[in-house]
């Protein structure tokens, strides 16, 4: 694991998996990273009926296990927390946290998406404000992908 300096705010939180994965390889901890992303931008409910979440964590776990990229979580009632899996040129799963401003809350969830993430076994890199269209920070470079 590639690990690039942490600032304390930042717009998005990319986690690039190592060369060797899938999206077949996070089908297993998933479940995990959905809720911790659900439980970072929204307010807990009481229902029995399935939710919208459960409802979306069970098609992106199923596209998953079929090795396909799911659809993440990209919606305006979502408390402002997104997780985004872009499509990637060198095919190289990538998944990134989002919020519309630069804000703690999104260095905090990527990190303990990364703690996750080795608690797996699943090599990976750790970058901020890296979309394609974001400026550069002073002081915290976007290296290029390969680790």
């Amino acid at each position: 694991m590639r690990h690039i300096m942490t600032p304390i705010k930042a717009y998005t939180g990319h986690i690039v998996l190592g060369d060797r994965y899938s999206y077949r390889h996070l089908a297993r901890i998933y479940p995990e990273i959905y809720k911790k992303v659900v439980d970072a931008g929204s307010t807990p409910t009481v229902s029995d009926a399935p939710s919208m979440v459960e409802i979306l964590l069970e098609d992106d776990m199923k596209s998953l296990k079929a090795d396909k990229k799911p659809a993440g979580l990209n919606r305006f009632d979502s408390g402002g927390v997104r997780l985004i899996f872009p499509i990637r040129e060198d095919k190289k799963v990538e998944f990134y946290v989002s919020k519309h401003a630069r804000c703690p809350e999104v260095v905090g969830l990527t990190e303990s998406i990364s703690t996750t993430l080795k608690k797996a076994g699943l090599k990976h890199t750790t970058l901020y404000d890296h979309t394609p269209l974001s400026l550069p920070r002073s002081g915290f470079p976007n290296p290029p992908l390969t680790p």
